[in-house]
């Protein structure tokens, strides 16, 4: 600093200390002449007196300028004068640097490291490194390097570009620019969707909702417009940094949506150069990075491959996936909608991402949530909403929660922040689910007839625990709680009967256990193929289990337990088919003209088109919901495997009207299913009225994208 701006900076903070000096001077002496009494102005009522200033306010000036005096004192700010300390700025930063590169250049030179990787066994380069990354990474990469959307996770092995250290130091100092053209000017709206199929479709983690013709289109659309830059298999390209399509890390969304807008619109990250960084600054930072891939593949290598092998299959026989992925979404993002009488609750993101996931949870937490429906990591949503199964998961043994946590430390991170649950007054006050739970949860264990067989007792275990089917099977009391005394006894969910599975009913509609555990474990059955939600337990669930353990749930539905005892008079229907009688009746010749093309004019199916109706267990069914419902709305065909796919369904809504759905139904229960009950046109308009206000009349009922 010059002579003369040296001298002018003194004289100037001189000044300010004076005027500040006197300012309090002034008004102290002239404090005591104040009169509360005396009115100096009024303003729309308001008086304003001449009352004495408080004295705090003369301390808090006076404290004030003494630390300013001290301060001048000791550091640089009179002037040139550096103070008593002698402390720059300049001469702090130097003295950081030159230690920076000495620790670095020893680091390198004189113990012969070699790369970032050997760098991380010096504390204080990890701990600069780390303060680097502080200020010039975390706002886009988040803490520890966890990444969020379109900004990738730093603490992993799945780079771009590739974790060497020519490629991490070459991200640093010059910087990326990735880009990805927008196709909604070549490509339709179809092929858009199409295309978006495939590409989530190519990784096998996840289960997509689309037919083999909508992935084959999508494939075509692919080869054409995309393999310039994406090969033909989906593969990754390090040295352009192309990411894999296979894998099951999305960086910008892995919902269909989410694809479908990258594929429309594009996209163009970029990654600014930091070149202003001194090269110790690149060494230590590209050091941080290493340290925190390092921390993490440790955390994965201490977890047990045993349990969370173990935990990969309790996951699925929980059905965990079905519930913590929105329609063609990114499994356990979360953000599936479930319609109550309360409102909309949304299941959350159960990744290991830390911000938005459950990645910061311990065992502690995480097993409190599972069984006791109470979240220790926020202060407001404590108490869990009970759609979650937690009523069913408080039964689930200590082992078997260790395997699922460690299984769940194991899933990749999702950056999916949670969706806001719409639950109306006073539902949305989760303080009251404290009482709920007091009322309704159990926390004792589950009670065995040790008279049964032990395949009995682990089919309870896996229905009433794992499996929950009476949380969708079950009815429900005024406050959603489950009714334990009508258990398995039918339920409405999403336009659907959950049907009656009673011991008793089944028995009746002729199930046996190799039919049962046929048709929960592939989906294919003498009694039919499942449809609408159930389809996708089978999918996501019963299909990945053991034909043991499935054969253990058929036991136990079939034989019965408390409020479900089996009656063992019951005799199985025998539909005897379009007899000689039911082809007099005038509903046969309107079989023949809706039904029969794909059915079969004898209601036995045919493969690859429709599943056959005689002995079908939903026409057995007691209740003629779900066949009545079919016929209104229609049924969107199953794509779970080749095998088992059937042709749509169409709706015969407006084709036939009330009256003859009602007799087609009677007819076709009464010849194809056994039943002599008649299905009258109230049964058939109560139902329309239910779907209709559902949203599901005159349409397949699907969310969308």
């Amino acid at each position: 600093m010059s002579t003369f701006w040296s001298v002018w900076s003194a004289l100037l903070s001189l000044f300010c200390l004076a005027f500040m000096f006197g300012v309090i001077y002034y008004y102290w002496r002239i404090n005591d002449k104040g009169d509360p009494d005396k009115v100096v102005g009024e303003f729309d009522g308001i008086e304003e007196r001449d009352a004495p200033a408080p004295q705090i306010m003369f301390y808090a000036y006076a404290v004030a300028l003494i630390i300013s005096m001290f301060y001048l004192v000791f550091y640089p700010g009179f002037g040139s004068w550096p103070g008593l300390t002698r402390w720059t700025p300049e001469s702090r930063v130097l003295e950081h640097e030159v230690s920076l590169k000495e620790q670095v250049d020893a680091a390198f030179a004189e113990n012969g490291v070699k790369g970032l990787g050997g760098l991380t066994q010096y504390k204080d380069i990890v701990d600069a490194g780390g303060r680097l990354y502080e200020t010039h990474c975390i706002a886009c990469h988040r803490t520890a390097g966890r990444g969020q959307r379109h900004y990738p996770a730093l603490n992993d092995e799945e780079s771009l570009y590739g974790n060497d250290d020519a490629n991490v130091l070459a991200s640093i100092i010059q910087g990326r620019h990735g880009v990805m053209a927008g196709w909604e000017e070549v490509l339709t709206k179809e092929e858009i969707s199409q295309v978006a199929t495939y590409v989530i479709s190519l990784d096998k983690h996840r289960y997509v909702a689309a037919s083999n013709t909508e992935k084959f289109l999508g494939s075509k659309v692919y080869a054409k417009h995309c393999t310039d830059c994406h090969n033909l298999a989906g593969d990754a390209d390090r040295s352009r940094g192309i990411p894999s399509l296979k894998d099951k890390y999305w960086l910008h969304g892995g919902d269909r949506k989410d694809v479908k807008h990258t594929v429309k619109n594009g996209l163009s990250n970029v990654m600014p150069a930091f070149d202003h960084l001194k090269e110790e600054e690149v060494f230590a930072l590209g050091a941080y990075l290493a340290h925190l891939r390092k921390e993490e593949a440790q955390r994965l290598g201490k977890l047990d491959p045993e349990l969370v092998e173990k935990g990969t299959y309790l996951a699925a026989a929980g059905d965990c996936v079905a519930c913590h992925i929105s329609h063609n979404g990114e499994p356990w993002g979360g953000g599936l909608p479930f319609l109550t009488p309360f409102g909309t609750i949304y299941a959350t993101n159960i990744s290991t991402h830390v911000e938005e996931g459950i990645g910061s949870y311990t065992y502690e937490d995480f097993d409190s949530a599972i069984r006791r429906g109470y979240n220790n990591k926020s202060l407001w949503s404590r108490w869990l909403y009970p759609a979650m199964p937690f009523t069913s998961y408080t039964y689930l043994t200590d082992e078997d929660m260790r395997a699922l946590w460690e299984w769940s430390r194991s899933l990749p991170p999702v950056s999916k922040p949670n969706r806001s649950n719409k639950m109306m007054f006073p539902a949305n006050i989760r303080l009251g689910l404290m009482g709920w739970n007091f009322l309704f949860l159990d926390r004792g264990e589950l009670e065995y007839d040790e008279s049964r067989s032990e395949k009995w007792r682990r089919g309870k275990y896996l229905v009433r625990g794992f499996g929950h089917c009476w949380e969708c099977h079950t009815p429900r009391n005024i406050a959603q709680a489950l009714d334990r005394k009508k258990v398995f006894q039918g339920n409405y969910i999403d336009g659907w009967n959950a049907l009656n599975i009673t011991a008793n009913e089944l028995r009746l509609a002729g199930w046996t256990v190799d039919i049962m555990t046929d048709y929960l474990h592939t989906g294919k059955s003498a009694k039919g193929t499942p449809f609408g939600g159930m389809a996708e337990v089978v999918e996501h669930s019963l299909s990945k289990m053991t034909r043991e353990d499935i054969e253990a749930i058929s036991v136990y539905l079939l034989e019965g337990d408390e409020y479900n005892e089996l009656d063992p008079n019951i005799v199985p229907l025998e539909p005897k088919g379009f007899t000689a009688e039911a082809q007099k009746d005038p509903s046969y010749a309107v079989f023949q003209y809706t039904c029969a093309a794909c059915h079969g004019p004898d209601g036995k199916g045919r493969e690859g088109i429709a599943p056959a109706l005689l002995g079908n267990g939903v026409i057995m069914h007691s209740s003629p919901f779900n066949t009545i419902a079919i016929s209104i709305r229609g049924l969107e065909p199953d794509y779970r495997d080749e095998g088992a796919v059937f042709m749509p369904m169409s709706s015969f809504d407006g084709v036939i009207n009330d009256e003859v759905i009602a007799k087609l139904m009677t007819f076709v229960r009464k010849y194809l299913g056994g039943r002599d009950e008649t299905v009258s046109e109230k049964d058939v308009v109560d139902i329309r009225n239910v779907l209709k206000k559902g949203g599901y009349l005159n349409k397949i009922h699907q969310v969308e994208d």
